[in-house]
């Protein structure tokens, strides 16, 4: 900051300091330049000290009282939204404006007392601001942060929402890689996502070339409001078509009642894997040969 403020000013050439100086001097005017857009390098190249750069952009683009500047800052901020970007773009565009805020008008407070409730005012309006921009979907961590107590900084709302932001990113992953099979437990029932494709060999085994293959592309509402049961066993869970009491049980069924009962043993109540009555007509892949049979459970 000494070669741009004067506090580093130029030495005499015959200072035994002199060729220092102008190294860094040369370091420092490098750095203006380079951070210049490639249409302004022309006005600034010919200065010989950094301080010359600097005092002639400040000349030029901000004397230090140009408010139109500090309103479009303000604009943006209020505007910003999070619209499908990362947490992390969304967070730092909001602290880049801050910062320049910040800098164009800085706490003209002088008592160390004020100065800290000031702060922390303008802390819970930025975390408000913060809040206000994200989307739909993190609804949730926003009313939790809301209700904290003590009320956080903009720095700690953000280490929360990012948390969940995460979370959810992962949960999305793993959903979107699991296959279609997969069955999700809630309130202890399971159920298939929408529009799975089942296909069901009416002989309980694969078969090739379409050859007496059942095609079901049903939701589990759409099987629940359209099936009147089966007429073979009277479950209402599946009908006569694809009843294993009337077509025979596949090679899987043993190996699934043994996980099953493994899985309560152990405790685990996480995922709903399949109930071992014998009344299922659905359940997870089997392949044989060239086929894959998809067989869900239904309940």
């Amino acid at each position: 900051m000494g070669y741009i403020n004067g506090d580093l000013p130029q030495r005499e050439p015959n200072d035994p300091h002199f060729r220092r100086w102008r190294t860094e001097n040369s370091i420092v005017k490098g750095w203006l330049i380079n951070s210049m857009e490639p249409s302004l390098i022309g006005n600034f190249i010919r200065f010989s000290m950094a301080k010359q750069v600097w005092d002639s952009i400040a000349t030029t683009y901000f004397d230090g009282s140009d408010t139109s500047q500090v309103y479009d800052l303000k604009r943006r901020v209020t505007r910003m939204k999070q619209s499908g970007e990362s947490i992390e773009t969304y967070y730092n565009c909001l602290q880049g404006l801050w910062r320049e805020i910040d800098f164009r008008r800085p706490n003209p407070m002088e008592c160390a007392v004020d100065i800290q409730k000031y702060n922390a005012l303008l802390q819970e309006d930025r975390v408000y601001t913060f809040l206000d921009g994200l989307d739909d979907r993190l609804d949730n961590i926003r009313s939790y942060v809301l209700q904290l107590k003590p009320f956080p900084t903009v720095e700690q709302a953000y280490a929360y929402v990012r948390k969940e932001a995460i979370r959810q990113t992962v949960m999305l992953t793993n959903n979107g890689n699991s296959p279609a099979a997969a069955m999700v437990s809630r309130g202890g029932k399971a159920y298939l996502p929408q529009q799975q494709a089942l296909q069901i060999n009416r002989s309980g085994t694969s078969s090739s070339g379409g050859r007496n293959i059942y095609h079901l592309a049903k939701t589990k509402g759409q099987v629940e409001s359209e099936s009147s049961g089966c007429s073979h066993c009277g479950n209402m869970n599946h009908t006569r078509d694809t009843c294993f009491k009337l077509h025979g049980y596949p090679k899987w069924w043993n190996e699934l009642k043994t996980r099953k009962q493994r899985a309560v043993a152990g405790d685990i109540g996480q995922a709903s894997l399949a109930d071992t009555k014998p009344q299922l007509s659905l359940a997870p892949l089997v392949e044989s040969g060239d086929d894959a049979i998809i067989l869900q459970q239904i309940t």
